[in-house]
């Protein structure tokens, strides 16, 4: 495989320079000073942690001459660390990242395009690299995809007598499908969850009216504060019908901690859900969000992308070991789907008959959404400095929402006003 041979002539080239001739009078057999070491991190949970490690490992066993520091950690504070060390020159020489334009603008990262001869792109989807580029090059590796998905208790839909929603159901239909499913439910669970202030949720609502979270240029926001509204009051109409969970118990897990949400506690029938996060059980299935038939908004997502630090000591040998982990097949059978399914098709189709049978499913839907018509297109990568609005910001007005401290119009005018602050300061 292209991988190994690269891998292999790296090391070549690396041990020919370390060991010199025989006639230069140097001790051969000591080497080890000349060792090159890579620092790489991440976020994730103990599951990813665990794999990571485990093929890294592996690529220093096949690399010996590479010594490879890790330092997994959690999503909080990540890119306040991360920040840190970039300003003190300390960064490491792989990182895990979701915002390759704030980055790429401050000349951060290693232009990937430059390194063909050590990273093979021949087996990944284009829809994966655009979200990677930035004017045209290459400046991050999708590690894993994580398209949204509508996930479904079925046994809940056989007790009432309903027939799961499809891509056809429109988003009016849903809500009255919700609205049926928990008269059937009993107290303390609810027929759907909350998605009103998740952004990748309305992403896909925006991308089926032909918008989006940023315009094509990235000069202003890609929506409109009445399309705000829509959302957050669809949430509320079935917030107020019952059918969505009060807001103390949508807010629990607000911070990222999924095993707060009410579809780890089992406390619904459906959800919209990322499909690199890892249900609870196996009695959830997945299938396409409502109204994507025609003209649908979900896209091949990314859960994120591997970097690598523009100012790294060793470029060939931190690209390398990008390339390990999404091309080698061995690689992509110890990470499996920790960051969602393999973007590399051939590693996704190897991998799929070692998985569970839920984990199935998930392949399984990537592999529709690959199909004609059932996605569309990436958008761009969002424009630098931007991550706040769609996170602390976009959370911070959708709870004010939630709670009645004001009312959809108020809320969205106010959204839309400072998140263009935010863009035109970075311009």
């Amino acid at each position: 495989m292209r991988t190994r041979l690269c891998t292999a002539l790296l090391v070549a080239a690396l041990t020919a320079a370390a060991c010199g001739s025989a006639g230069d009078g140097e001790d051969s057999g000591a080497n080890t000073s000349d060792a090159v070491t890579l620092r790489m991190t991440w976020w994730g949970n103990p599951a990813r942690a665990e794999a990571t490690q485990e093929a890294v490992e592996l690529f220093e066993e096949r690399n010996p001459d590479i010594d490879v520091e890790v330092s997994p950690a959690s999503f909080s504070g990540y890119y306040d660390k991360l920040n840190t060390q970039f300003a003190s020159d300390a960064a490491p020489d792989v990182f895990q990242d979701d915002q390759v334009t704030t980055y790429a603008d401050q000349g951060l990262l290693l232009d990937l395009g430059e390194y063909d001869d050590v990273l093979d792109t021949s087996q990944i989807d284009d829809g994966f690299l655009a979200q990677a580029m930035v004017d045209d090059r290459l400046y991050e590796l999708p590690a894993g995809s994580s398209p949204m998905a509508l996930v479904v208790r079925p046994s809940a839909f056989d007790a009432a007598g309903f027939e799961l929603p499809t891509a056809e159901t429109t988003w009016e239909e849903f809500a009255d499908l919700a609205v049926e499913i928990q008269a059937t439910i009993d107290d303390g669970g609810w027929a759907l969850a909350d998605s009103s202030s998740l952004p990748n949720h309305f992403q896909v609502f925006l991308r089926q009216r032909d918008r989006d979270w940023f315009s094509e240029d990235g000069s202003s926001l890609g929506f409109e504060a009445p399309d705000l509204v829509d959302w957050w009051t669809y949430w509320a109409d079935l917030r107020e019908a019952g059918a969505v969970p009060p807001a103390d118990v949508t807010v629990a897990s607000a911070g990222g901690d999924v095993t707060e949400s009410p579809v780890a506690k089992n406390q619904v029938a459906m959800s919209i859900y990322g499909t690199s996060i890892t249900l609870p059980n196996d009695e959830w299935a997945y299938g396409p969000l409502p109204n994507e038939a025609g003209n649908p908004g979900v896209y091949l997502m990314r859960s994120n992308s591997w970097a690598v630090n523009a100012e790294t000591e060793h470029p060939d040998e931190a690209v390398a070991l990008v390339d390990f982990l999404v091309n080698d097949p061995d690689a992509g059978e110890i990470l499996g789907l920790t960051r969602g399914v393999p973007p590399n098709q051939s590693i996704a189709a190897s991998v799929k008959d070692g998985l569970d049978a839920k984990e199935q499913q998930i392949v399984e839907y990537v592999e529709y959404l690959s199909q004609d018509g059932n996605s569309r297109p990436a958008p761009a990568p969002d424009p630098a400095g931007t991550r706040n609005i769609r996170s602390e910001m976009f959370d911070r007005y959708s709870q004010e929402v939630l709670f009645g401290q004001r009312d959809a119009a108020d809320a969205a005018e106010a959204f839309v006003a400072e998140a263009q602050q935010l863009i035109d300061s970075g311009h």
